[in-house]
């Protein structure tokens, strides 16, 4: 992390993607940035909750209290992360999570370019890039 935020080509059309209408949240490790970044993140996500400083091997419990907060059940809850340990945290939870960003990685494990509204898909289980 670090460096000015940049939204992904996800960010920019999650509206046209399997997600389309679900109803949006996020879970960061980050900081979320200043006020502006944050506001600009919310607007994406409809209003949905963000959950921040939640680090990677506890975001399947993070998004786990924001589904019980907002009445959704936790098989209908669709992580999606760059980073394999992140999505590794969902095993056993009910929930459902995919690694994305796998067309562009370095070797610190990070996507480079972001997620794209191709890798979206709600599909069961866990699953990260091979």
């Amino acid at each position: 992390g670090g460096g000015p935020m940049t939204l992904s080509a996800l960010g920019q059309g999650i509206g046209q993607t399997a997600c389309g209408r679900c109803a949006l949240g996020a879970v960061s490790a980050g900081s979320g940035g200043s006020g502006a970044m944050r506001s600009m993140l919310r607007g994406m996500l409809g209003g949905g909750p963000m959950t921040l400083g939640c680090g990677d091997s506890h975001k399947a419990a993070c998004a786990a209290n924001i589904a019980r907060a907002r009445g959704v059940d936790l098989q209908d809850v669709y992580f999606f992360d760059d980073k394999a340990n992140a999505v590794g945290s969902f095993r056993g939870s009910g929930m459902n999570a995919r690694q994305v960003s796998c067309a562009s990685r370095d070797v610190g494990g990070y996507g480079l370019c972001g997620a794209t509204p191709g890798e979206v898909s709600l599909t069961r289980g866990i699953s990260n890039c091979r």
